[in-house]
């Protein structure tokens, strides 16, 4: 059963996503949106208008890359070091403001992981461990038509697993 598998079977049709002209703040809302229904997604495709008007895809921003952001410009923050000069809630939340106001091309995944429909569950989990990322894009002719992540791999290796014993 195992090897009848393909990135179609797995793949999320519903993802969240934003468009490329959008800020961290925008990820960090379509990326907590998204997790009230699927707690284990932890990528955010960032998608951009292409001439023929079907969205194409530009990159992807991680929980990891958000994280990074809030390190870079939230936790470093020297003015956050200095808590008895100001109100470190109120200096917290400015760090926030305007970390999650940049651009996200400081944030950008170019190099992301795809897959087409048809590939069987060995390419899937070859590509995950080859790229070391929790998710990837399943895409055909240009199109974006889901996301699998390694929690859906999981549940589908598992899944015949627990039948073999």
């Amino acid at each position: 059963m195992l090897f009848r598998k393909r990135a179609w079977d797995m793949m999320r049709e519903e993802f969240a996503w934003v468009d490329e002209s959008a800020n961290l703040a925008e990820v960090v809302r379509a990326l907590r949106e998204s997790q009230q229904t699927s707690p284990e997604n932890n990528v955010v495709l960032v998608l951009a208008k292409s001439g023929d008007g079907a969205p194409k895809l530009k990159g992807a921003v991680s929980v990891w890359k958000v994280l990074e952001a809030m390190d870079e410009c939230v936790l470093r923050d020297p003015e956050l070091r200095v808590v008895e000069d100001s109100d470190f809630d109120q200096t917290f939340a400015r760090a926030c403001a305007v970390c999650t106001h940049t651009s996200l091309a400081r944030h950008l995944e170019s190099d992301v992981p795809m897959l087409k429909p048809g590939d069987p569950l060995p390419v899937v989990l070859e590509l995950f461990l080859r790229k070391k990322r929790g998710w990837a894009v399943v895409e055909e002719n240009g199109k974006v038509l889901g996301v699998v992540l390694v929690a859906d791999v999981y549940r589908e290796i598992s899944r015949d697993m627990t039948r073999a014993f």
